[in-house]
């Protein structure tokens, strides 16, 4: 029985270790992940005769294969944790026992980032790597450089190693995430991800333009005319050597003073403008800290707290429907303003309708609300309470909220609808993923501008963007010249996108992005699409009969019609382009999933198809490669299951420059 648990804890820790250090994406929490970890180290103590060299507490983590590898000369160990002020003031005896009494410490806040090693020769900066399994990193001097609190050339010529964690700024994080949705791409998760994703950039113009910083925690002095005695004097000296250091630390005359620290920190971080999760708490005598020395994966002279998982609960006031460009209605929870993770929420996911049947979530209810990867607030449960079965249990709409419109299901789909394809709410929302990056990709024109040109009555369908002047954007608020220019040219740019491009953008029911590609291939002009019947088009490999008849009666509706021909007055592409194709990887089947950090989603597949590959939406037996960037979703775990082999996005790169 123990057996069982030792192999099942180890396996399930090597797969989240590689999702974590490899793919840079976590799936589950840390708190979820030490508490395995901690079990699974018991286990093995009471049982030494079970240890094996595959078990994760016998090494430190993964290494990615993008860029090249890179030695360190001192190893970079991991921090034990604990979520316990009692296991802190033990592991404070063990230093005591060792070391004697009334020892003193250094607390750090723990910053959520990304751990890196930087080589000074003579004060010059030569050489910055990632942390990658402690042993053995990622070569990424040239992307560091662009971090502009990296000194490249120290106060004093001397020959250190510094750690250091790189991380974005709370604001930095947000600004980047508004351009990305701007932009019609996927957000970033967290900042840490944030962090990790422009580091990892091959071309460094690019990191250059994220606001990325670093926080300077330890040394390693090797020739200088000062050599500290004390972690805190190094702190000072690195800071003077001109590196930045956290401001938010303190030496402390023993345990109670890291208690006191951490309790006050556990709030007072929300008012950071960089993530924080814990602290880290540092015997100060370096003398003391070589003869505690360390374990196989952790200095014994340091630790780390963390801080728990935050979930809150608060009054749901209110359960608001939005209208999206397929006329599906979803639901959002609003609450009354609570503190949550840094930020105040006042609204959550509900996801749809039988999540809120599934959960009893009534109107008026306290509500469980967490954040998914620290970003996302949800609904996770109700609140057990007297008062919740007096509330009336919470009916689904009949009406659309925007137009009055019955609300219908639509067979094999959880989702209602709107009945009405006029609705005010579906057309913007149409008008808003025409110019997405993933349709016609136009700059400079998100919801705020669509919302002001639908009100005004300049826009109301996607062919009405063509007929705008400069002068039309001129009457919109807080538009001047400049960005009038920048608007109309945008759209005038976007009449050269390809002709999947196009496909894509019309919104046609269960028509995405990669079902646009599929019938392009197959029928490169408008002339031929509108042409096709329902028994050519269900004939194409990855089009069933309910697409093939969505697409069919798309293009023999009346309306729709006269907009086609409108588009093609104003000179929009109907020709697919003619791209030459190699066969290199014929046969093999990608599934993209997450989001990439050197190129979009779309750009990846586009690169597969011209290497004679396919790409599919879905993970089976018969795909060749998941390729798995930043928050990959279910898509990883059934790959996982099935034994499909997963590719992080170096090792990805690496096989299409190959081939």
């Amino acid at each position: 029985m123990v057996l069982e648990r030792i192999k099942y804890l180890r396996d399930e820790l090597n797969k989240l270790g590689y999702n974590y250090y490899v793919l840079d994406n976590p799936l589950v929490s840390d708190y979820e992940y030490d508490n395995l970890y901690s079990e699974l180290k018991a286990l093995e103590e009471q049982n030494p005769e079970l240890v094996t060299p595959d078990s994760p507490t016998q090494r430190v983590g993964g290494i990615s294969s993008g860029f090249s590898e890179v030695k360190h000369k001192y190893r970079l160990y991991s921090l034990d944790n604990t979520y316990s002020y009692d296991e802190l003031k033990k592991w404070y005896e063990r230093v005591e026992k060792e070391c004697g009494s009334n020892i003193k410490l250094v607390c750090e806040l723990k910053i959520d980032g990304l751990a890196i090693a930087l080589t000074y020769r003579d004060g010059i900066f030569t050489q910055g790597a990632t942390r990658g399994n402690g042993i053995v990193g990622e070569e990424i001097t040239q992307n560091l450089k662009t971090i502009k609190a990296i000194p490249l050339k120290l106060f004093e010529n001397v020959d250190v190693e510094v750690r250091g964690e790189i991380y974005m700024p709370k604001t930095s994080f947000e600004k980047l995430n508004q351009e990305n949705l701007r932009n019609g791409e996927k957000p970033f998760a967290n900042p840490r991800n944030a962090a990790a994703g422009s580091l990892r950039q091959l071309d460094s113009t690019i990191t250059a333009k994220r606001d990325l910083s670093m926080f300077t925690y330890t040394a390693i002095i090797e020739r200088a005319n000062e050599i500290p005695a004390t972690h805190w004097e190094s702190l000072q000296y690195i800071k003077r050597l001109g590196f930045k250091t956290n401001p938010n630390i303190r030496l402390v005359d023993d345990i109670d003073g890291a208690i006191a620290f951490c309790k006050e920190w556990e709030t007072k971080r929300f008012d950071l403008d960089y993530a924080t999760d814990g602290v880290v708490i540092k015997v100060d005598s370096l003398a003391c800290q070589k003869e505690l020395g360390f374990t196989a994966r952790a200095p014994k002279w340091a630790t780390a707290f963390k801080f728990p998982p935050e979930e809150i609960s608060t009054r749901l006031t209110d359960i608001e429907i939005g209208v999206g460009k397929t006329g599906a209605v979803t639901p959002v929870a609003v609450l009354e303003p609570v503190q949550l993770a840094g930020s105040t929420v006042s609204r959550a996911s509900l996801h749809n309708f039988d999540e809120i049947k599934r959960l009893d979530v009534r109107i008026g209810d306290r509500v469980l609300i967490k954040k998914a990867a620290e970003i996302i607030p949800k609904v996770i449960k109700v609140v057990d309470s007297d008062e919740h079965e007096a509330l009336p249990i919470y009916e689904p709409p009949t009406l659309c909220p925007e137009c009055h419109s019955p609300l219908e299901y639509r067979e094999g789909e959880v989702n209602l609808y709107c009945s009405n394809e006029h609705c005010p709410s579906v057309l913007k929302a149409k008008l808003e993923y025409w110019v997405s990056k993933e349709a016609m990709d136009i700059d400079y024109i998100g919801p705020s501008v669509i919302e002001q040109l639908f009100n005004l009555g300049l826009v109301k369908v996607p062919i009405d963007f063509y007929k705008l002047s400069i002068d039309d954007f001129l009457k919109l608020d807080l538009v001047k010249e400049k960005s009038a220019q920048n608007m109309y040219n945008s759209i005038q740019e976007s009449k050269k996108r390809p002709f999947s491009r196009f496909v894509t953008a019309l919104s046609i029911r269960h028509v995405g992005k990669e079902t646009a590609d599929i019938i392009v291939n197959e029928y490169p002009s408008l002339n031929l699409l509108e042409n096709a019947s329902v028994e050519d088009l269900s004939t194409i490999e990855g089009i069933g009969d309910k697409i093939a008849k969505s697409i069919f009666e798309y293009f023999h509706k009346k309306e729709n019609l006269l907009m086609l021909e409108e588009f093609e007055i104003y000179g929009l592409n109907f020709e697919n382009n003619i791209i030459e194709r190699s066969s290199e990887l014929e046969g093999k089947t990608f599934v993209l999933t997450g989001t990439l950090s050197s190129m979009t989603r779309d750009e990846a597949a586009e690169k597969i198809k011209q290497k004679g590959g396919k790409v599919s939406s879905s993970v089976s037996k018969k795909t060749s490669y998941v390729v798995a960037g930043d928050n990959p979703g279910s898509k990883l775990d059934k790959a996982q299951n099935l034994g499909v082999i997963i590719l992080s996005e170096d090792e990805f790169l690496k096989m299409i420059i190959k081939t």
